[in-house]
C-alpha cells in the first residue's frame, strides 16, 4: 500500500508542492486507481525549446502552447525518481503554455 502523505512530502522536498490525492477511474487511459497529482512549471524535456521539431510548431500552433511529448520519460528526473521509489507510473495529464499537470499513479490495484 503505497503511503501518499510520504510520496506528496517528498514532492515538497523537491520542489513540487500542491500534489493533492485522488482515486478512482478517469477519462485519461492511464490514470486510474490512487494517485497524486499537481501542476508544475514545464522544466527540461518539457520545455518548448527541448521539444522534438514537429511538437514545436505544434506548440506553437495550438493556441495555448499545450503540445508536447507527454512520454513519462519527459517528466523531471526528481519526480520519476520519487515514483520509481514507491512502485508508481508518471502520467502527463495535461499541458498548457507555462505548466503541466502531472500525476503519480498506483494502478496496480485496477489491473
Amino acid at each position: 500500500m503505497t503511503d501518499w502523505e510520504h510520496v506528496r512530502q517528498e514532492l515538497k522536498e523537491a520542489g513540487y508542492s500542491g500534489f493533492e490525492f485522488d482515486s478512482g477511474d478517469t477519462a485519461v487511459p492511464e490514470l486510474s486507481g490512487e494517485w497524486v497529482s499537481g501542476k508544475i512549471a514545464r522544466e527540461r524535456a518539457l520545455k518548448h525549446e527541448n521539444q522534438p521539431v514537429l511538437i514545436q510548431i505544434l506548440d506553437v500552433f495550438s493556441g495555448d502552447g499545450g503540445a508536447v511529448d507527454a512520454a513519462p520519460e519527459n517528466a523531471p528526473e526528481s519526480i520519476r525518481k520519487i515514483a520509481t521509489e514507491h512502485g508508481l507510473e508518471v502520467v502527463i495529464i495535461s499541458v498548457s503554455a507555462d505548466e503541466v499537470r502531472i500525476a503519480l499513479c498506483d494502478s496496480s490495484k485496477y489491473e
